[in-house]
């Protein structure tokens, strides 16, 4: 073996070494996700008498999005172990020895991790859209067929037409309940309340009408108009309800609308342009509205209802109180029904500004997840050489900064949706932190080594 070609051998080898504790990791963190879904697809197939095959498509079908989640992972881990490992048994002394830097071996690793990140990209813009679009519509279809699997004891549901219903307990199985409280809006908007003390829930015939068995219960109604203050109470021992149309076989639907981690790139660049042509017409009409009420502008308008804050809002309050900006009083100034006509502008626009965040942040997402594999491999190679422990040892350190990494991941999600961050910012900050660190450690760590073997 000649010099020259030593590290690209030790390239291809520390490759090798990675396959089998990326798999492990990669398992190990899939195996978390699906634990933690499994016991919402027992209740589906035990309690709630969904069929075993509809479950088990439930189940590929979520595997989309963890495995999206579980790659990076197992990146982390591959190298955490695979350079732990190299470095316990003496192997990254013996390379230094060599004359070959630490950085030339990482290069392997790092090249991968990118083929692997650009799999992902395409993984996360052309399959994982369509898995969760079927996933979603498969837990509709489930819904409709059997409506146990929709009621959660203690919360009202309305998924059956002209009834609210709220069950205190209820056997999916068996569709035996109790405690229930029924508001019938089949006469009036003024809804019939129906409480009874139990009562089971069974399809006629397999057909697609529900009937509800109410045992020992009362019904309170308003009968004719509101206004007439009338009011009327009866008791029962048996009642009995018929809900039509609520599916008693699974019917699969295919939903036309999409929420925004069911599509592609193309679908959230049209509805952000969407968006934004709706907000470009509404801004348009609200600068007049905003005009005829005494306003200066619409962002006079918005500054004056919503007030800026920290630096922004002392800016603010120095202007007004040097003259250069007025301060107004809406609820003094304005007459309330076009207040009121503002007001309404105002949370249609930050509602269209919030879904176009959203769409912003699932494109980001798409890219940043992915990317995360190459900034695994600069934190996990040097961290593994430094501890110089192999094992689970590690893959449960992996696991640990995945966690930490995920929840920056949810935390930037949630300052985006609520505009405390920007979309790309927000997305891209964990990568940003992690990259900060897992830089700081690879130069530390390849200046523990010779340079001469740079290549």
């Amino acid at each position: 073996m000649s010099f020259r070609t030593s590290p690209q051998l030790l390239e291809r080898y520390v490759l090798r070494e990675s396959i089998l504790p990326f798999f492990l990791g990669f398992g190990l963190v899939t195996f978390l996700f699906v634990l933690e879904l499994l016991f919402d697809f027992l209740d589906l197939l035990l309690a709630k008498d969904v069929p075993p095959l509809v479950v088990i498509e439930l189940f590929v079908l979520a595997l989309g999005w963890i495995t999206a989640l579980s790659f990076p992972c197992g990146v982390l881990v591959a190298a955490l172990m695979t350079f732990g490992r190299l470095a316990q048994d003496n192997e990254v002394m013996a390379m230094r020895s060599m004359g070959v830097n630490v950085a030339r071996v990482l290069r392997g690793p790092l090249g991968a991790s990118a083929l692997l990140a650009g799999f992902l990209c395409l993984f996360n813009n052309y399959i994982l859209p369509e898995t969760n679009h079927r996933f979603a519509n498969l837990r509709v279809a489930i819904h409709r067929k059997s409506p146990t699997a929709k009621i959660e004891p203690g919360i009202f549901i309305n998924a059956f037409d002209n009834y609210n219903l709220m069950v205190r307990e209820v056997d999916g199985k068996t569709g035996k309940m109790k405690d229930i409280t029924i508001y019938d809006y089949t006469e009036s908007s003024v809804p019939t309340t129906i409480l009874a003390a139990e009562g089971t829930m069974t399809y006629q015939n397999h057909s697609s009408t529900l009937r509800l068995d109410l045992r020992n219960g009362e019904i309170h109604e308003v009968p004719g108009k509101p206004t007439e203050g009338k009011y009327r109470r009866g008791k029962f021992k048996v009642h009995t309800l018929y809900l039509h149309n609520t599916g008693a076989i699974l019917q699969r639907t295919n939903r036309t609308s999409r929420g925004d981690r069911e599509m592609n790139i193309t679908m959230l660049l049209e509805q952000i342009q969407t968006r934004k042509i709706q907000m470009d017409n509404r801004l348009s009409e609200s600068e007049v509205k905003a005009r005829k009420a005494g306003f200066a502008s619409w962002n006079e308008f918005v500054r004056t209802v919503r007030p800026p804050q920290r630096i922004a809002g002392l800016w603010h309050d120095l202007m007004v109180t040097a003259g250069l900006r007025s301060r107004v009083d809406p609820d003094t100034t304005t007459d309330k029904t076009e207040l009121a006509g503002l007001l309404i502008d105002l949370s249609e626009v930050e509602n269209l500004q919030r879904r176009i965040g959203s769409y912003e942040v699932e494109i980001h997402k798409k890219f940043s997840i992915p990317f995360a594999c190459v900034v695994f491999v600069l934190v996990g190679g040097p961290l593994g050489i430094r501890t110089r422990k192999s094992g689970f040892a590690n893959m449960a350190v992996a696991v640990a900064f995945f966690i930490v990494y995920y929840l920056f991941l949810i935390g930037g999600e949630q300052l985006a949706d609520r505009s405390l961050l920007s979309p790309g910012l927000a997305m891209w900050m964990p990568n940003i932190v992690f990259g900060m660190v897992g830089i700081y450690l690879t130069v530390s760590v390849v200046g523990l080594g010779p340079s001469r073997g740079m290549r």
